[in-house]
């Protein structure tokens, strides 16, 4: 791994890499070149931010090369407004057109979704996406089997998921699991503390990343909680998920049947002032 190094004809001394570094391990005074030493390195957490801020892409960090920053795109940034109607626009879809996804299209968006923050800049998710009707189908009829054996298994779970009525529904000819979605996004990660936020995070950037390209999603909660349950074997089987992992969010996906023209209201704001 390189060290962090600073490219002296590029460095304006201005100290911004020491200042934004959030763990503090840069030494730099204005005026002068900005240094890391070699036990401090080992305990970079590979956020580039340092590089990221710097004006004059001037420095690199530990692993990282200053020659791979992509600039910004400043023209392209949508305006506050923008952003604020693709917020307001954006649905839970669970009607969808009987036409999947391009592969290449997917992978654009689970490849910005990617940049979506992770504590302490793991980085550790994984996706795993079921490109067809067939697949998200047999996922589904995997969560109802689970659901039918859940109420011997654990009474308590089967009771606060509905376990019972999920399988009534289900055996009535309606997907309420997957709504029949053409394809599924799921959020793999290490067991761990920051899993569920990192992952959570990562389904709402992946969900608006989506709907800017005109594809929709929905929260995949049942599956969600299905392959959370330590019991479910067949479904952490089909996942292909290894003994220290576990599926933290799951997004239906597929192009909408339907859109929408209004924007209902919702609760009034509710916050606190300190």
């Amino acid at each position: 791994m390189n060290p962090f190094t600073v490219d002296t004809s590029l460095c304006r001394k201005d100290g911004i890499c020491a200042r934004v570094c959030p763990i503090q391990i840069i030494d730099a005074k204005v005026g002068e070149f900005p240094s890391m030493s070699a036990h401090k390195a080992r305990v970079c957490i590979g956020c580039g931010q340092c590089m990221a801020f710097c004006p004059a892409n001037a420095c690199s960090a530990p692993g990282m090369r200053a020659q791979d920053n992509q600039p910004l795109r400043r023209q392209l940034m949508p305006s506050a407004e923008q952003v604020e109607e693709l917020v307001f626009s954006r649905r839970s879809v669970r009607t969808f057109k009987d036409k999947s996804v391009p592969r290449d299209l997917l992978t654009r968006i689970l490849d910005v979704a990617r940049f979506a923050p992770t504590a302490k800049n793991s980085q550790q998710l994984r996706w795993v996406v079921l490109e067809s009707r067939e697949k998200t189908a047999k996922l589904a009829a995997l969560v109802i089997d689970w659901m039918r054996k859940l109420p011997q298994v654990d009474p308590e779970t089967a009771r606060a998921a509905h376990a019972e009525s999920l399988v009534r529904t289900w055996e009535a000819g309606y997907d309420v699991i997957c709504r029949n979605a053409p394809q599924l996004a799921l959020i793999v990660a290490p067991k761990g503390h920051w899993a569920p936020a990192d992952a959570a995070i990562a389904a709402a950037y992946l969900e608006l990343v989506a709907h800017a390209h005109h594809v929709g999603c929905c929260w995949g909660g049942y599956v969600t909680f299905a392959l959370g349950h330590p019991e479910a074997h067949d479904l952490h089987a089909f996942a292909g998920l290894q003994a220290h992992e576990q599926v933290y969010a799951v997004q239906m996906m597929g192009f909408p049947l339907l859109a929408p023209h209004f924007r209902p209201p919702r609760k009034a704001l509710d916050v606190s002032w300190l």
